[in-house]
């Protein structure tokens, strides 16, 4: 059963081959093997008085699947059990891990067929078994269906593959089905083999879920349906049939519309499951992204995270000055000095339009006050940094766990830190000494040459290096960052030996942990990041560059959290300077990003974003690593990105391999079936095109797949496509002059993923240029 009887060798370029079929050597049936001996000798047949040519016989019987199918055989459905989505540009499909099965039975007049079909039926096309949709059956027993019952016809079983007592005790489950909807929606003979095929995957292409197709190495057979469901919405329930005693029902094709009986069938149902389609009134992906080429303005400038720019011309310099800064994403806020005057101020977050200016690293800032920027030309402040310092001091205070960390990590590091400054001063001797060298000596000498009476009450000490003690401040009081960053000697002694602190330590891994998401502008309100709603209005979407100094001076102000002597300065630098024990990362230089808006966000939440680097000599292209992805809202997606990409495309997840029809690039309606299209695949592997990639070109030339759509007689719209009309219309339009065989059908019926692709123009400050129209 394992030997297929076509199953061509794989190519090992491809990670997924379609295949057409793959039948057992032997289909299920009884079979007579016979076997003959003859003796011969030098090429003369020897007379052995005929005992040798009496043939042995012997009956065998290969048996198959044929009322029940193992749950283990069910590698996958799509549209996924009980999901509910926009799924009216999707034919339902089932992926079995026996590949076998559709072909294991062959008809009684011979005819190799695949035997089984997936059928999909609507809300109340079942009224006897399950009028609602919910995947109901009713169990029967083998030996119920070899009877009769009133009103229903039974399946007619082949006589030569006769029904066995086991057989008969097996319980399978049914559905009773009016013999007009089993017309309307099943198909037709030509059509079966174009609805099943051999999925080949030769590498691991996704990862195991029941709603994903591609798994493992191996071979997958895949039944689809011939219906997409409605626009409008509504439950479906599908149901992997067998065909055996129902080819006589099947339609022909010649006429669609029903006209035998009123009767009801009760069909096998090996396998179903039920869905919900939602009606989709909402902008296609190709509608919303083709909005935002429509508004990119001159050169890509309106993707750009700012303010929009006035279109008059500006005089003088103040105005030159306002419309350079709104260039740069600055906008003007309101604010009050210190001492409480109302004024204005400039603002801009960590996202801006051009690339920031790289700033040398500053000294570390203690309070908001020391990120001030005084513009003397204009008598105003840049308050940007001050508002990453009390943004970074915010989201510090607000997370308790943060700060509880912080204060427990210092105190750690002051008294790992205080027992090595003792161990390397040597004791009280020596700090004595240390005292003497510093000066205190001749202080003291000074002061006790002047009689008591005209000694100043206080007077001024030469400044002396404070060295650790064994009462009074911490003995790590005289440890500045400023000594620490001048004497190697004392970095390199407090730094050796054991670590001042685990570096498994719960503390410093939260704290460190904190830090970098916080460098990510995890947990930084919106409002700093987007301080307009003009800068990301509904459907819209920007890029931007990350201003470093902002996200250092954020640092600033968690780290500025229960600071109360230089020492705690100090321990931080300790952790996590650039030379201490848990250093952060550096940060990659630059990092850009985008901010969509949209309702792609929430249409789409398994929305791809991919960033690729422009190829640079002799290299292809690479994918830029993606440093921060999150939903900030139900319609707003932060992507941040290690480096400036050549190229981002924005593209429809790909949950494995399904079947459909797309969406034109331009226009359509809410109704798939008027407007869609498929995008025609290459087929010829000596074209020069990979096989199966997309040739530009689509079916039909006109959008509207209405033609190639059954008519069913009932008056109302249906969605069961006429497989056979369709094959012959893609068959022309590839340009052959053979069928489609039914690997090749299934290659044209993918429903392709759409992308959007956007360019940036690097000899040019502005980050994103033009975009192009989406394509699969």
């Amino acid at each position: 059963m394992s030997h297929p009887e076509y199953a061509p060798d794989p190519d090992p370029s491809l990670n997924v081959q379609f295949v057409d079929s793959l039948v057992p050597k032997l289909t299920a049936g009884r079979y007579t093997l016979t076997a003959r001996q003859s003796l011969t000798k030098g090429g003369q047949r020897v007379d052995t008085d005929h005992y040798l040519d009496t043939p042995a016989t012997q009956q065998v019987e290969v048996r198959a699947p044929r009322f029940t199918v193992q749950p283990e055989w069910i590698h996958g459905a799509y549209p996924p059990p009980g999901a509910t989505g926009l799924y009216d540009d999707v034919l339902p499909h089932l992926t079995l891990d026996r590949a076998t099965l559709p072909w294991e039975r062959v008809e009684e007049n011979g005819t190799q067929l695949p035997w089984l079909a997936l059928l999909v039926f609507g809300e109340g096309e079942l009224p006897g078994t399950d009028p609602h949709c919910l995947g109901r059956t009713e169990a029967k027993t083998v030996a119920d269906l070899l009877g009769s019952e009133d009103g229903v016809v039974l399946p007619h079983f082949d006589s030569a593959d006769p029904v066995t007592e086991d057989d008969k005790q097996k319980t399978c489950r049914t559905v009773l089905v009016p013999a007009a909807v089993f017309h309307s929606v099943a198909p037709t003979e030509a059509e079966l083999p174009l609805l099943t095929h051999v999925r080949r995957v030769n590498e691991q292409h996704q990862s195991v879920t029941l709603t994903d197709d591609l798994i493992q190495v191996g071979d997958y057979a895949v039944v689809v349906g011939n219906r997409l469901p409605r626009w409008t919405g509504g439950r479906y329930v599908a149901h992997l049939v067998s065909l055996e005693g129902w080819q006589s029902r099947l339609p022909d094709g010649t006429k669609e519309a029903y006209a035998g009986p009123d009767e009801t069938l009760r069909l096998i149902s090996l396998w179903s499951w039920s869905f919900e389609t939602v009606p989709d009134h909402a902008p296609g992906f190709a509608a919303l992204t083709e909005h935002f080429v429509d508004t990119e303005g001159k050169d890509g400038s309106a993707l750009l995270l700012r303010v929009p720019l006035p279109d008059r011309p500006v005089s003088g310099d103040d105005q030159q000055e306002v419309a350079d800064r709104l260039d740069k994403g600055y906008l003007p806020v309101s604010c009050r000095t210190e001492s409480g005057r109302s004024t204005f101020g400039w603002y801009r977050g960590p996202l801006v339009p051009q690339r920031p200016e790289t700033l040398s690293t500053p000294e570390r800032r203690r309070c908001a006050a020391e990120a001030l920027i005084h513009l003397q030309h204009y008598g105003v402040f840049d308050v940007s940094l001050a508002t990453a310092f009390t943004a970074g001091r915010g989201v510090a205070l607000a997370d308790h766990q943060f700060g509880a960390a912080l204060l427990r990590l210092r105190g750690k590091v002051q008294r790992a830190a205080e027992r090595k400054s003792r161990t390397a001063t040597g004791g009280a001797r020596a700090r004595i000494e240390h005292l003497a060298v510093n000066g205190l000596a001749g202080h003291l000498g000074e002061v006790l040459a002047v009689p008591p009476g005209r000694r100043p009450a206080t007077t001024a000490a030469p400044a002396v290096t404070p060295v650790p003690a064994a009462t009074g401040l911490p003995a790590t009081a005289g440890l500045t960052m400023r000594r620490l960053r001048d004497d190697a000697s004392l970095h390199a002694r407090l730094v050796s030996g054991d670590p001042l602190v685990h570096p498994d330590d719960d503390d410093l891994v939260l704290v460190r942990d904190r830090l970098l998401g916080l460098r990510d502008l995890v947990g930084v309100p919106f409002a700093h990041l987007v301080p307009d709603t003009r800068m990301l209005p509904a459907e819209s979407l920007r890029f931007f560059y990350v201003d470093p100094d902002w996200t250092a001076t954020l640092l600033d102000g968690a780290l500025s959290v229960g600071l109360s002597h230089s020492f705690d300065l100090t321990s931080d630098e300790l952790m996590f300077g650039p030379e201490g024990e848990a250093p952060l990362p550096p940060l990659p230089q630059p990092v850009t990003g985008l901010l969509l808006r949209s309702q792609l966000v929430s249409g789409w939440p398994a929305l791809e974003v991919r960033p690729y680097a422009n190829p640079t000599a002799g290299d292809g292209e690479t994918t830029l690593r993606v440093l921060r992805r999150e939903a900030l809202a139900d319609d707003v997606l932060l992507v941040l990105v290690e480096g400036v990409p050549g190229r981002v495309e924005l593209a429809e997840p790909q949950q494995g391999v399904h079947f459909g029809i797309d969406e034109p690039d331009q226009g359509g309606s809410d109704n798939p079936v008027a407007d869609g299209i498929i995008r025609l695949r290459e087929i010829d592997p000596q074209s020069g095109t990979p096989l199966g990639a997309e040739t530009g070109k689509q079916f039909p030339a006109t959008p509207g797949l209405s033609s190639f759509v059954r008519d069913t007689g009932t008056g109302n719209p249906d969605t069961v496509l006429s497989v056979t009309r369709l094959a012959d219309g893609l068959k022309d339009a590839l340009g052959l002059n053979r069928p489609l065989t039914p690997s090749e059908f299934a290659l044209q019926m993918i429903n392709a993923a759409q992308r959007r692709t956007f360019t940036t123009a690097p000899a040019q400050h502005t980050l994103i240029t033009t975009g192009d129209h989406p394509n699969g």
